[in-house]
């Protein structure tokens, strides 16, 4: 099986802790794992137990939550998060089965590449953030990325193009 995946680069931290709560709007019964390491009482945690990404993630460090579904513009199951970050800024990268995206007839394949699309370009534009790579796992590689979104490369239709090409 194969992951697509979208990388956040470049991710500023001081936004994190908004972003988790309004825009990935994360609920407790979506989560299936997490694991993050608290650099304060040198001990492993989950997400439930966090208060705020942003500190738990300060001066560096990682984490990851699996979630049973996610709402991205639609609603994808299985999606993996991984949280890096050193002392500013980090990349989140959210991971799902190609299936989720690349299943059903055309028109509903390209409804769901349309809304992922809308909500990454909404985030993108909210957050600030430069660059997002959307592919398969590893979309960081450049063989494996599909399309890059970057302040050259904002045409809905041209991504969605790239993406489903």
């Amino acid at each position: 099986m194969d992951f697509m995946e979208m990388v956040l680069i470049d991710f500023n931290k001081n936004n994190l802790d908004q972003f988790i709560k309004n825009d990935l709007n994360i609920q407790v019964d979506q989560i299936q794992s997490s694991h993050f390491y608290d650099n304060r009482s040198e001990n492993d945690i989950g997400f439930q137990q966090i208060e705020s990404l942003e500190e738990i993630l300060s001066p560096k460090g990682t984490g990851n939550i699996l979630l049973s579904q996610l709402n991205l513009g639609h609603t994808y199951n299985d999606v993996m998060i991984v949280f890096s970050f050193d002392e500013e800024s980090g990349d989140i990268v959210m991971n799902f089965p190609e299936e989720e995206l690349f299943s059903g007839e055309k028109p509903e394949t390209m409804l769901k590449a349309q809304k992922l699309i809308e909500y990454i370009l909404n985030i993108k534009n909210k957050y600030s953030i430069e660059k997002v790579r959307i592919g398969y796992e590893p979309a960081m590689d450049d063989d494996t990325c599909l399309v890059e979104i970057d302040k050259e490369m904002m045409d809905m239709k041209t991504i969605i193009a790239k993406l489903l090409a």
